[in-house]
């Protein structure tokens, strides 16, 4: 489907065009600042519409798309077709990134002419960057392999019987919301080490903080249910690597949480809760490749199978890693507190 590809190209154009223009911003270019917000603005609306390209061929069953042939059918109606966009891998990274493009114009509406937030903006548009590289290599609008020109295959195959459950219809986009929305923190934090300022991030964060965690447990909630209700495992969801991957980032999201309340009202504990906001992402991404890279493919019915992007997942988790570790080492002895 040539216009689906052609958004997520779009989309990219403009996501590497305002990280250019936010980075300038950061180091105190704010006369460029109406040209970031701009790019901005359009880059969300090409992630946008591509989700809703995507949503639309799976409720119109169009199977010439490989990914909608893949995940649903004309059987399996409607709840069940829309949860299929969910399904695989490239749906799930479209999600994060409709998502999280949208949650990203809070950055945008508060930066006005403040470097801080504009250096935040460059490494929250870092994660948006990572997200349409991966749907540029597996497009989610590809067709299926060898179809001859103007045949749409009469069904698809569906989605997986596991997963056709009222809680997978609505646990996946929760959980993502929460992927998406602890990319605020992690860039505020990073903005602030690059600055070295400090003053105005943990009010920032504190919200999102709270958000990720309300999410991140709701989604938790669900998928231990479904898990108890659909595998069998006599309750033991803590066995699933993909309520895992969601579990671990909760509670190091849910100590920043505790962290931001101390900080905001004495002023201390903002080392731990800058290397916190920090960790909480990294370990969704490692999360991300743990699920996604095949590893875990034989011990959960909803990992994925290797789709050749563990490079890229690799070369993100240990970029984010690395942006972490040296801000933090290099502004260490400089951060004053109580």
């Amino acid at each position: 489907m040539f216009i689906g590809k052609l958004t997520i190209a779009l989309a990219a154009v403009f996501a590497v065009f305002a990280t250019i223009v936010y980075f300038y911003v950061g180091r105190g270019h704010r006369r460029l600042m109406l040209w970031g917000r701009r790019g901005y603005y359009i880059f969300t609306f090409f992630a946008c519409a591509a989700a809703a390209l995507l949503m639309y061929a799976f409720l119109t069953n169009d199977f010439r798309i490989d990914y909608v042939y893949s995940y649903s059918s004309i059987g399996d109606g409607l709840a069940y077709n829309v949860a299929g966009f969910w399904g695989g891998q490239q749906g799930t990274f479209l999600l994060w990134l409709a998502m999280g493009s949208v949650i990203g114009l809070w950055l945008v509406r508060h930066a006005q002419d403040d470097d801080h937030a504009g250096m935040s903006i460059f490494y929250f548009m870092l994660i948006q960057i990572f997200l349409l590289i991966v749907l540029l290599v597996k497009s989610p609008f590809a067709l299926v392999p060898g179809l001859p020109a103007g045949m749409v295959p009469p069904d698809g195959r569906g989605l997986h019987p596991l997963l056709q459950d009222p809680w997978m219809v609505i646990h996946p986009p929760i959980v993502f919301a929460g992927f998406a929305s602890a990319a605020v923190p992690f860039a505020l934090a990073l903005g602030a080490l690059t600055l070295n300022r400090y003053k105005e991030w943990a009010p920032r964060a504190q919200p999102w903080v709270l958000f990720t965690v309300i999410t991140l447990g709701t989604g938790l909630i669900m998928g231990g249910y479904w898990a108890y209700k659909v595998l069998g495992w006599g309750g033991y969801w803590a066995w699933d690597p993909v309520e895992n991957s969601i579990i671990i980032p909760w509670f190091i999201g849910l100590a920043l949480m505790h962290g931001l309340l101390i900080e905001r009202r004495e002023g201390s504990l903002r080392k731990s809760n800058l290397a916190l906001s920090i960790l909480a992402f990294v370990l969704i991404m490692f999360g991300t490749f743990l699920t996604r890279s095949g590893v875990l493919a034989d011990f959960s019915v909803h990992s994925f199978v290797d789709l050749g992007l563990n490079a890229y997942l690799v070369f993100f988790m240990i970029l984010f890693i690395g942006l972490g570790i040296f801000w933090l080492s290099y502004r260490y002895k400089s951060i004053r507190v109580p």
